[in-house]
């Protein structure tokens, strides 16, 4: 009863977060909701409320009033639906709240541990459920988003396995050796290009900041081999995903996607400041932005695509929230990349900074191609982005103790 009663309320509603993320959203929602109250509960009663504000503090707040302001402004001038606010303020506030959160380091672990070794267990009753192909993950959806949740794990397992193997328990070290090969392998299984070009970039970056922090010649050796074993399956059994990007003329080129992005900017043009309010681009017909297109190019001989979403998350935040969404959204990277930065010599939770230029990469970089930063991948970016912040709020908190 005691052990009970000492583990931290809130790490076990993180837990339970995570471990249900993948697989089931409504429990997972119950959790993030809980999660948030359960801090908000201590942290009133222990008069403690996590440091100082700071500049990232100010970032949080105000995503989420703009959220809440482009949601009503959607309501009120375009009679769209509101409702979908609730998605990016969950993610905001599990970040926020959990980089006002000291979890020691070993917490911190066990929580990524969690966050990978439950996704392999759902990613493998997927393909039980499917007779061995892989559709995708229950609550994250469609292929292409299970494709990034998948990469994203994957960057948590091989920064944790290679740059924290010191610190960890023998069945730390062997869970994390099998959930790094099977998250490879199931992003590459996945078939989508954007995630089969980001693992193998994450991978090779990984790799090269291990042989610079360990500069040792059997690890160079060990680096070779591995590279050319993989490049050599790759040639002689390459996966979909590299056959299909073997096909095209021009890796970046993509006329579907080109006509959607054709589609988002002209419904951007709706309302460029506010936007129309998130979940709304399905509600947007070529009748409602024809006016602009004929404003612009003198006709309508646009070659263009609505598409379920925007298929890009710089257009998806801009046409949902407008220049106001957007200048926030670019504010909060610019600031992950500067306390990357400022954490580049950190050596105590060094994974933590790898697996946050991962996520930065993914989310960035398959932003351009897919709607990164939603749903259950946002829960899972943000996961990582709130252990980063709270890594900057100790290390200033520490320096400042020692100034004169």
């Amino acid at each position: 009863m005691n052990k009970i009663a000492a583990v931290d309320l809130r790490f076990l509603l993180l837990a339970a977060m995570l471990v249900f993320l993948p697989g089931l959203e409504a429990l997972k929602n119950i959790f993030a909701f809980l999660f948030v109250l359960s801090w908000l509960l201590i942290s009133k009663n222990n008069n403690n409320w996590g440091g100082k504000w700071q500049i990232i503090d100010t970032i949080f707040f105000l995503w989420i009033l703009a959220d809440i302001f482009v949601s009503i402004n959607a309501v009120i001038t375009h009679q769209l639906s509101g409702s979908n606010f609730r998605d990016v303020i969950r993610f905001v506030l599990i970040a926020w709240v959990l980089s006002r959160i000291y979890f020691p380091k070993e917490k911190l672990r066990e929580l990524a541990l969690i966050s990978v070794f439950a996704t392999v267990i759902t990613l493998g009753y997927s393909y039980y459920s499917t007779g061995g192909t892989l559709k995708e993950l229950h609550s994250v959806g469609h292929i292409n988003h299970t494709a990034i949740f998948l990469v994203i794990a994957y960057s948590i397992s091989l920064s944790l396995f290679l740059f924290d193997f010191n610190n960890l328990q023998k069945y730390q070290k062997i869970i994390l050796f099998f959930t790094t090969i099977v998250l490879f392998y199931a992003s590459v299984d996945s078939g989508s290009r954007a995630a089969f070009g980001l693992i193998i970039i994450i991978s090779l970056f990984n790799m090269i900041c291990l042989l610079l922090k360990n500069r040792k010649l059997t690890s160079f050796l060990l680096l070779c081999g591995l590279v050319s074993c993989i490049g050599v399956f790759f040639i002689n059994n390459p996966p979909q995903s590299l056959d299909r990007i073997l096909d095209k003329d021009h890796i970046l080129k993509d006329d579907n996607r080109d006509r959607i992005r054709n589609f988002s900017y002209y419904a951007f043009k709706i309302n460029p400041l506010f936007g129309i309010g998130f979940g709304n681009y399905g509600e947007i017909e070529i009748e409602d932005i024809k006016a602009e297109i004929i404003k612009d190019k003198g006709a309508l001989n646009l070659n263009i695509l609505q598409g379920s979403h925007p298929h890009n998350v710089y257009y998806n935040y801009l046409l949902s929230g407008g220049l106001l969404i957007l200048s926030i959204f670019l504010w909060f990277w610019f600031y992950i990349v500067w306390i990357i930065f400022k954490l580049r010599s950190n050596k105590e939770n060094e994974w933590i900074v790898l697996s946050s230029i991962s996520v930065l990469l993914i989310n960035l970089g398959i932003g351009w191609v897919n709607t990164t930063l939603h749903h259950e991948h946002a829960i899972l970016s943000m996961f990582v982005l709130g252990m980063l912040i709270s890594e900057y709020r100790k290390a200033e908190h520490a320096r400042s103790l020692h100034l004169p």
